[in-house]
């Protein structure tokens, strides 16, 4: 049996004393200050910020240790997208109040994501994560940045935390799409699936929906990429290969990363460089696909498979021989056929700078010079090109097309007539044949008239 026990007399003592003091620890607030505070939370509800930092600042005047005053404070200032008086409050906080609320890290990460400084955010994020793991709003916020971050990993992390303390379809949609980054596709099915029963209406649920239902007509095919990279994960021509799929599958995030993975790792190859751009295009990155020398109307459809079988070969043939100037021209030509100047002139400059008798490297600079609008560098290097090689018909042909677009119709019939001695085709017959005819040169055209229509006939046969 436990008999009570009267405490020694000094304890009686202390609690007496400390019985006394408590009053004392508990100050008592003014009318006028009771006021400003009501004022205080209403100016916040009703976004008065400018009149809420001077009611704040009163307050404090009352209260300098109380955080809470100082977190309405920097809501005043944040709302005003005053960062930089947001950063000295910081400052005066941390040196007027002896325990600080975690609110103040909070903020701190805040501002420096606004400021677009997102490893500063993450870093004091992290310092209130370290104090209590199970802060469920930071738990969001460092997932919503490691994921803008393309922090995949850091991102799945973060959300299974934040899943863990309570399960929400946003949530499960967006580790989803993390897991699709990861290429842990059972996983990222698994949540998708369960957002579904959770919202199915919700749109990001919806959407992510969408994406995984275009993805699973070419999911087996991304697979087997995925275990051959896991072999080789520096194979350029694997990753540009799983791209094209990322492409086919209308996900233009996951084709755009693989490109410049490829691209990264083989800066000599253009298939990467081309589904880069059209990815870019489709995620509405106009500007810096054109930066990359893709202009903003270039679509999947516009490479057949002809096309992408030639490429690639080129691009494994550069890849041994680097110094090729054939090699470069002719994937110049290529690139010129299906409308992307801009990258055709690289190539057609490199075949140029290793090789400068090569008339096809001179001819492919004309062809991406004139598409880009600068006729007079396009003529003057089909004008070389013809100088090189005095028996090149296609250089011929198309000195006599830029010629008829200068209004030089005698120059342009001569360089016709070039071409087609050396090789008969039904453009460059069309072409003299106006030509003559805008010179007056009837029997001549009707020549050529007669001519197109046996080549013609022939052909139906």
């Amino acid at each position: 049996m436990r008999f009570f026990r009267k405490p020694p007399r000094a304890t009686i003592i202390t609690i007496l004393s400390l019985t006394l003091m408590l009053p004392a620890c508990h100050r008592k607030i003014s009318t006028e200050e009771k006021n400003l505070r009501r004022d205080l939370n209403h100016a916040l509800a009703v976004h008065s910020y400018r009149e809420a930092e001077l009611l704040a600042r009163r307050v404090l005047q009352y209260a300098p240790d109380d955080n809470g005053i100082w977190d309405r404070l920097v809501q005043a200032q944040c709302g005003q997208g005053d960062y930089k008086g947001t950063k000295e409050t910081f400052t005066a906080w941390r040196s007027s109040v002896r325990k600080l609320s975690p609110k103040l890290d909070e903020y701190i990460g805040d501002v420096a994501l606004a400021e677009k400084n997102a490893a500063a955010a993450l870093q004091a994020w992290h310092r209130v994560l370290g104090a209590n793991p199970h802060h469920l709003r930071v738990l969001i916020k460092v997932a919503r940045v490691e994921q803008q971050q393309h922090h995949w990993l850091e991102a799945d992390t973060a959300w299974t935390a934040a899943l863990q303390m309570k399960e929400t379809a946003e949530g499960l949609a967006q580790r989803t799409l993390c897991r699709r980054h990861l290429h842990r596709w059972s996983e990222a099915l698994a949540d998708l699936h369960r957002a579904k029963e959770l919202a199915p209406d919700d749109p990001d649920v919806a959407r992510c929906a969408q994406l995984f239902d275009r993805l699973n007509k070419f999911l087996a095919e991304i697979r087997d990429r995925d275990a051959q990279l896991a072999v080789s994960p520096n194979d350029h021509a694997l990753l540009a290969d799983r791209s094209l799929l990322f492409l086919r599958s209308e996900d233009f995030e996951m084709a755009l990363e693989d490109a410049d993975a490829a691209a990264k790792l083989a800066p000599w190859a253009t298939r990467p460089k081309l589904f880069a751009g059209i990815a870019l295009v489709r995620l509405g990155r106009i500007e810096v696909a054109e930066k990359r020398s893709i202009r903003k109307s270039f679509r999947i459809e516009m490479l057949t498979p002809e096309f992408l079988e030639t490429i690639s070969r080129l691009d494994a043939e550069i890849s041994v021989e680097r110094k090729n100037a054939e090699l470069y021209a002719t994937r110049a030509w290529h690139l010129n056929d299906i409308g992307q100047p801009a990258l055709a002139l690289q190539d057609a400059e490199s075949a140029a700078q290793l090789d400068p008798k090569s008339a096809s490297a001179y001819a492919e600079k004309s062809y991406a010079l004139m598409k880009l609008g600068q006729a007079e560098k396009a003529f003057e290097e089909i004008q070389h090109a013809t100088t090189l090689d005095s028996n090149y018909a296609t250089a011929w042909q198309y000195r006599g097309e830029l010629e008829m677009e200068q209004g030089n119709f005698m120059a342009a019939a001569e360089s016709l007539s070039r071409a087609l001695s050396l090789n008969q085709t039904i453009t460059a017959l069309e072409k003299r044949e106006a030509c003559y005819r805008i010179l007056g040169w009837s029997i001549k055209a009707d020549e050529d008239r007669r001519t197109l229509e046996t080549l013609s006939a022939d052909r139906i046969k």
